[in-house]
């Protein structure tokens, strides 16, 4: 069981079985070349094999012919001795030389008649089921002190001088293993030599590579350890281009989010305490100081009681923003569409915001486009954006000034509602965080009209809801515009 665990262990690692799978595959390539190659060798020795036979054959062939016809003149010609038994030994053994071969005439009974004497190691006699009877006759045998050989028999036929008899077949006998001058084994060894060269070189390839590839891994693996850990300012460094380092470059940016994210929750929560420590702080001195008596006079006491509804309606304003968006971003927020006449819906608005403009001294306007087409979207969400904007606009521009309401119809088929004031304007440094969450052009301007920062930040979540966006456009001393644009069908959400 030690030993299985520690297997699986070791094979766990990237950079063992990176090396075991390389040398695997490099290992069945090489068997699978050698085997191809083999099997080639082999059908290669096959037909050299049988071209080798058929050429012995013939050869065989081309001898008993001059043999019969050297017969046939000494039958002719007794006197002139053409071929007597000494010629015919050294004619068998200068053709047998010629061709590598051993050739013998034999009698019917298998008997060597010539050439004579034999050498020790060629037999006597040859098996009758070697010989001939009316046509030539080749096959593979084995013959003791011989080994395995090919043995070609062709019929002669003729009888011999003196009286010595029949020379029945004409032998020829020749080794299997020297039918063909085959370098196959030569290039097995050879093949055996490159192959164990070639495994030797994937090692050490394989080696490379693993610790190339493995060791911009380790070094994530390590960072990313670290970036669980706390270490937020871990980084990898990349080099190259391959997938290893796109895999580095969005570990660092993965990181950077991580990072950015940490530091807004750590800024999410200062503020959320500020903002909420605050009222708290004004509601507990004031209820305090009504409590202790400290407070002469009915007019303070009112005083005194105004200020701890203000800070109490404050506070509450800060907690309902809060989980808003805390239902937003945790997707519990439920959206509500239908049809809605922009015309009724915006006229409805502006009636209940009139009068916080004309409080403050503004001009208060609504102007709507002619043809306004019908609009499918949550009227409560639609209406808590523009209520926050409206009041922005209200708190920040001063008496005397406008705050316009606006809706037409953009080009691209979208509703576009606008809000504008006249107020004092957002510097060009702050007009990209205004929708952050917690964030005030002027902090002591805010505190001072009950801002929180969270305005902002939940109309943007909210028009991304319903499937638009929002933007602002704003210039120092002559105003700022806020506007929306929603689709007139709310987007499909799977």
């Amino acid at each position: 069981m030690r030993l299985q665990g520690g297997s699986k262990h070791f094979f766990r690692s990237l950079r063992t079985r990176f090396l075991f799978h390389f040398l695997a595959l490099t290992a069945l390539s090489l068997l699978i070349f050698g085997s191809l190659f083999a099997y080639f060798i082999w059908r290669e020795n096959r037909r050299l094999l049988d071209q080798a036979r058929s050429e012995l054959v013939e050869q065989a062939k081309e001898m008993a012919d001059d043999l019969m016809t050297a017969l046939s003149l000494s039958r002719r010609y007794p006197e002139a001795s053409f071929l007597n038994l000494e010629r015919l030994a050294q004619l068998l053994r200068l053709e047998g030389k010629l061709i590598n071969a051993l050739s013998l005439v034999v009698d019917r009974e298998g008997t060597v008649m010539a050439p004579r004497p034999l050498a020790p190691r060629v037999p006597r006699r040859l098996d009758a089921d070697l010989l001939a009877e009316a046509e030539a006759k080749a096959q593979e045998t084995e013959i003791p002190r011989l080994g395995k050989v090919m043995v070609v028999s062709l019929p002669l036929g003729q009888q011999a001088q003196e009286g010595q008899g029949e020379y029945f077949n004409l032998v020829v006998i020749k080794a299997t293993g020297e039918l063909v001058a085959s370098p196959a084994s030569t290039l097995t060894r050879y093949l055996a030599l490159a192959g164990l060269v070639a495994l030797v070189v994937s090692v050490v390839l394989a080696l490379y590579l693993s610790n190339y590839v493995t060791r911009p891994l380790h070094r994530l693996s390590l960072a990313a350890w670290d970036l669980a850990h706390g270490d937020l300012d871990r980084r990898v460094e990349v080099s190259g281009d391959d997938e290893i380092a796109r895999l580095a470059e969005h570990f660092n940016y993965m990181a950077e989010r991580i990072a950015r994210s940490a530091r807004l929750q750590k800024e999410f929560v200062a503020n959320v305490s500020h903002e909420i420590r605050t009222p708290l702080t004004s509601i507990e001195g004031f209820s305090q100081a009504l409590l202790d008596g400290v407070v002469e006079g009915e007019e303070d006491r009112k005083r005194y009681l105004e200020i701890i509804l203000r800070e109490s309606s404050r506070l509450k304003r800060v907690l309902s923003q809060l989980l808003s968006l805390s239902r937003i971003d945790a997707g519990a927020w439920v959206l509500h569409p239908a049809p809605l006449s922009p015309r009724a819906f915006l006229q409805g608005v502006a009636e209940k915001l009139r009068p916080r403009a004309e409080e403050r001294g503004l001009e208060f306007s609504l102007e709507l486009a002619e043809g306004l087409p019908e609009v499918e979207t949550d009227a409560d969400a639609l209406e808590q954006v523009l209520t926050n904007l409206v009041d922005n606009a209200v708190k920040f521009t001063p008496p005397g000034g406008k705050v316009t309401l606006s809706a037409d119809l953009i080009p691209a088929g979208d509703l576009r509602i606008q809000v504008r004031d006249t107020g004092k304007g957002i510097p060009p440094e702050d007009l990209e965080r205004v929708f952050d969450r917690f964030f005030r052009v002027e902090r002591s301007r805010s505190q001072d009209h009950g801002g929180s920062g969270l305005g902002l930040a939940l109309c943007r979540e909210l028009v991304t809801l319903l499937g638009g966006r929002v933007s602002a456009w704003s210039e120092p001393g002559r105003g700022s515009v806020f506007t929306v644009d929603l689709p007139l069908r709310p987007p499909s959400r799977g």
